[in-house]
């Protein structure tokens, strides 16, 4: 693991504040924070220099614009270290792809891919595919049902909002604007309206109106940052959970605890060979397998199986790539 490093009490309540929306002008998080405006301007500036955030984005609820989400697990063979570098940084470039990440574990990589149709998704994976060459030992998908976004819990309460995905639902269509102002807030969440105004030819008072009805409609959920988390001293780990034949309730019942634990950042439900997958933050391995037997002791009715990826680096996470413009 790279060195840790440390974050004041101040920083901690900026990326709290960042956490629950990106977009909060930096006079607000200084009132709240208690902080001069230029010095919370200056830590934010001082944590990306420092890679802690490494950008900031926007999450959509792809499902609403007519997007199904796939996840692809890889299982490679035969790569060196540069090469599995070389493959990540081709299939990161991929406009299908919304979210690439490798680690160790049985899978060696999870790519998530949009599509909106069945055949659509065929003719990307198998693009995938031909992309990782003799590289791919072995590969499943599961099919997003719903995903709920809970936030970084370790930088406290006011970080704890819940941004969704559903599963594929037509409801809206985007005009030519919506787009533009989509793909400029997708990896740069904090683009200001008068800046947006100025790369759409709108006027201020149309983009934020566009701003507010994308955020009324459900499309926007949120607008958050990366953090690197491996640089604050934890570890990453995806757990895929298969269900046992068990009454709804129960699977709920589940599912909430999850939610509530405080080393959960998100929870995906799929349909494929697993049913669930938990994004957990801890700071030991030793602290995973707590969490681990936690869940088994009052829920081993619910799970059958289980399998777990630490995750090395996430390449991509765009929830609004150039397929969709």
């Amino acid at each position: 693991m790279k060195s840790e490093l440390k974050l004041t009490e101040k920083d901690r309540k900026i990326l709290a504040e960042l956490d629950h929306d990106a977009r909060t002008p930096d006079s607000q998080i200084s009132k709240r924070v208690k902080l001069s405006k230029q010095v919370t301007n200056y830590r934010i500036k001082n944590l990306t220099k420092k890679g802690i955030i490494s950008n900031f984005y926007t999450v959509i609820d792809v499902g609403k614009l007519g997007f199904s989400s796939h996840y692809v697990f890889l299982q490679l063979q035969s790569i060196t270290e540069s090469e599995e570098t070389k493959l990540m940084e081709k299939l990161k470039g991929k406009e299908y792809v919304g979210w690439l990440v490798n680690g160790t574990g049985r899978w060696d990589a999870v790519v998530l891919i949009y599509s909106k149709s069945t055949l659509e998704f065929n003719n990307y994976l198998n693009d995938l595919l031909s992309a990782c060459g003799d590289k791919v030992h072995d590969y499943i998908f599961t099919t997003l049902i719903s995903a709920e976004h809970l936030g970084y819990k370790f930088f406290g309460p006011k970080a704890q909002d819940k941004a969704l995905q559903t599963e594929k639902a037509s409801l809206f269509t985007l005009d030519k604007k919506d787009k533009e102002i989509l793909r400029m807030l997708s990896q740069n969440a904090r683009l200001s309206s008068v800046e947006i105004s100025a790369k759409t030819n709108l006027p201020v008072h149309s983009v934020r109106y566009r701003l507010k009805e994308l955020r009324k409609k459900g499309i926007i959920e949120a607008f958050k940052p990366k953090v690197e988390v491996n640089k604050l001293g934890l570890q990453w780990h995806l757990l895929l959970i298969q269900f046992t034949i068990k009454e709804e309730s129960r699977k709920k019942e589940f599912v909430s605890y999850c939610e509530k634990n405080k080393n959960v950042y998100y929870v995906t439900n799929t349909i494929g060979n697993y049913n669930l997958m938990l994004d957990i933050h801890v700071k030991s391995t030793e602290e995973f397998k707590r969490v681990l037997l936690d869940l088994k002791e009052k829920f081993s009715d619910v799970i059958k199986l289980y399998e777990s990826i630490i995750i090395f680096e996430e390449y991509k996470i765009d929830y609004f790539t150039k397929l969709f413009v």
